[in-house]
């Protein structure tokens, strides 16, 4: 299984050829005879939602340096999709929220301009469901939150679809 396509064998390093598979076309291993996958990265996000808008970032890394987002990042092997959204709204804002208190949001797939495709899971959270007082991690330029109004005033831009994510989080989870 590779996240990029790969022109050579994972395991023997043998050049790969394409051969029809399940009605379509793969990547295949003539010395190993077995396909080599391709598969998506999953990734987890959270946004957190107060009266004040949601907690969004710019990110200070490629791809989508200088766009913003709801914080959020791959997963670890070893965690469940609540537990990575959480883990990644520490690591890039500071914010803790346990796990169990994240309601699902949506999901969504892209492909990124590197060939990496991802699969996000996203979370909302209500700030004061949440511990900590949000700062830019080392993968964040700048944190904010906004409303619709105040993002769309600013002239900043959305790393795709994030923009979605945010419009569904302020609209389930913000003011009344």
């Amino acid at each position: 299984m590779t996240t990029y396509a790969a022109n050579f064998c994972p395991q023997c390093g043998t050049a790969l050829v394409t051969r029809a598979v399940d009605g379509r076309e793969r990547q295949f291993c003539p010395d190993c005879e077995r396909v080599v996958w391709r598969n998506p990265v999953p990734c987890a996000g959270v946004a957190v939602v107060s009266d004040e808008g949601v907690l969004l970032t710019e990110r200070a890394v490629d791809p989508g340096r200088g766009e913003w987002a709801a914080p959020g990042g791959h997963l670890e092997f070893d965690e469940s999709l609540r537990e990575g959204a959480a883990r990644e709204l520490h690591e890039e804002v500071g914010v803790r929220v346990d796990p169990d208190d994240v309601t699902p949001l949506d999901t969504f797939a892209v492909e990124q301009a590197d060939g990496k495709r991802i699969v996000s899971v996203g979370f909302a959270v209500r700030r004061e469901d949440t511990e900590g007082d949000p700062y830019a991690g080392p993968e964040v330029a700048a944190v904010e939150w906004l409303t619709p109004e105040s993002f769309g005033e600013s002239g900043e831009v959305f790393h795709p679809p994030h923009g979605e994510r945010f419009e569904k989080a302020w609209d389930e989870f913000g003011p009344e």
